[in-house]
Formats: structure tokens, sequence, C-alpha cells
């Protein structure tokens, strides 16, 4: 069981950040377009997809892709280790006081995360049905898929740190290692 679950973490680990990447260079390239199209509209024959002149769909598109990048890639960085973690009052406790906030930061993880899942998929419900008006093909509930989905990711995160603790240790998800990715 204990091996099942984090070889699944692990592929989980691995689409969270081929998908925060993907986001993150998406996100990158549209903006380059939205510049290049306000400033540049003489565009040459070979690029006649791009728009001609400002428009109104780079940025939304953008922000869902940076909505992405942050949701999904901070369910990457939990189980990294890589978060934010202010320590400095918990490195002044003695060492079984230091597992106990730990335990309770992880049950407080373990609560947002639910919220954050169960509120945001009664937010993408409730807005499934709204478009976007510079996008039209999307909804507004579509848009605001990566937060709940984000969030779950980290759940399975947390769950896994709290049954089998942290796997910041394991060479997938150290920075740099030459087995990273595969």
């Amino acid at each position: 069981m204990k091996n099942t679950y984090i070889l699944a973490m692990d592929y989980v680990y691995r689409v969270c950040i081929w998908l925060s990447g993907f986001s993150l260079l998406f996100m990158t390239f549209i903006y380059l377009i939205g510049i290049y199209a306000r400033f540049r509209p003489d565009l040459p024959a070979w690029l006649d997809f791009m728009p001609r002149a400002s428009t109104s769909w780079p940025e939304p598109l953008s922000q869902i892709c940076m909505i992405t990048f942050s949701f999904v890639g901070a369910a990457a960085a939990y189980r990294a280790g890589g978060h934010i973690a202010i320590t400095m009052l918990v490195d002044r406790i003695p060492a079984a006081a230091q597992k106990g906030i730990a335990l309770f930061v992880d049950l407080a993880m373990l609560a947002t995360c639910i919220f954050i899942v169960k509120w945001g998929i009664v937010g993408c419900q409730d807005a499934w049905e709204d478009v976007i008006p510079s996008l039209p093909f999307l909804t507004s509930g579509i848009t605001h898929l990566p937060v709940p989905l984000g969030s779950f990711f980290t759940l399975l995160f947390v769950v896994e740190k709290l049954l089998f603790g942290p796997q910041t240790r394991r060479e997938l998800v150290q920075f740099g290692s030459p087995k990273v990715g595969y």
C-alpha cells in the first residue's frame, strides 16, 4: 500500500511539474504575442495566424495560465519542501514540541485543502455557464478549475506526508537531481 501510494504521488508530482511548467511557458508566449500585436501590427505574411492589432484575449488567457502555474506548482512545491516556511520560532523550541507543531501545520494544511477543494468546485459549478467575452470558447467555470485541482493535488501530498512522512529527501523531488523526470 505504502509503495503504491508513493509511486502514484510520484506520477502526480510529475504531472504537477509539467503542467505548471507548460503553463508558465505558454503564458510567456501569449504575452509575447499580445505585446507584438499591440506594437507591431505589420507582421510578415508567414505569421498570418497572429492578430494584426491589439487583441483582448492574451491577458485573460495568461491569467488562466498563471492560476494554473500558481496552484498546481504550489502542490509540487509542497511535496518537494520548496514552499515558503518560516521556521524562526519553531527552530527555538524543543524537538518534541517541533513535532507537535509540524503535525498541527499538516492538519491545518489538510483542512485548508479540503476547504479550497470543496468551495473551489462550488465556485466552478456556479460560474460554469458564464462565458468570458474575450474568450468565447471558455467559460468562467472552466478557467477556475486549476484552483480546486491544484488544491486536490496538495491534499494528496499532505495525506502522503501524514501517512508516510515527508518526501523531500527523495531523489525525484531534489532540485538538480540527475534522475528528476525519469
